[in-house]
């Protein structure tokens, strides 16, 4: 339930990013991931006020975030709306939250919802946000 109030108030960022405040932080062996691209390989720039637009899937979950999140998705449009979708797992139940809202980049990072933002990079064909408790990289999925 605490997963859903976050969702309610702050956006799937939030959650991507605090979401794991109710269960103990565990350690996943790099081995064990499921990770889809290389992350390894990527060169990350700063992106502060980048266009994001399209479909974009999560790849790589770090931090605290990492304790219940399990996969998240978002399209940006160039409206400066989104949609959201993450599929969350709490005391062993999983279930998916979706969120709708408002999106802006501007030099001081992504901010969702009118949330103070948070560092925005990029590498080809993903993007990277961070904050002090988790790491969260996205994918983007051309053609949605």
């Amino acid at each position: 339930m605490r997963a859903r109030t976050a969702v309610r108030r702050g956006g799937l960022l939030a959650v991507a990013l605090t979401a794991a405040a109710c269960i103990a932080s565990n350690v996943v062996a790099p081995q064990q991931r499921l990770v889809v691209d290389d992350l390894a390989a990527l060169e990350w720039a700063p992106a502060p006020e980048l266009p994001l637009l399209g479909l974009y899937e999560s790849v790589d979950i770090r931090g605290e975030a990492a304790a219940t999140l399990r996969k998240v998705y978002y399209r940006f449009a160039a409206d400066g709306t989104y949609t959201a979708a993450a599929l969350t797992e709490v005391d062993g139940r999983c279930s998916f939250q979706t969120l709708d809202g408002t999106w802006r980049a501007d030099v001081d990072g992504l901010s969702l919802d009118g949330a103070p933002p948070v560092p925005l990079e990029r590498a080809p064909g993903h993007v990277r946000l961070r904050a002090p408790n988790g790491e969260l990289v996205l994918a983007q999925r051309p053609g949605v």
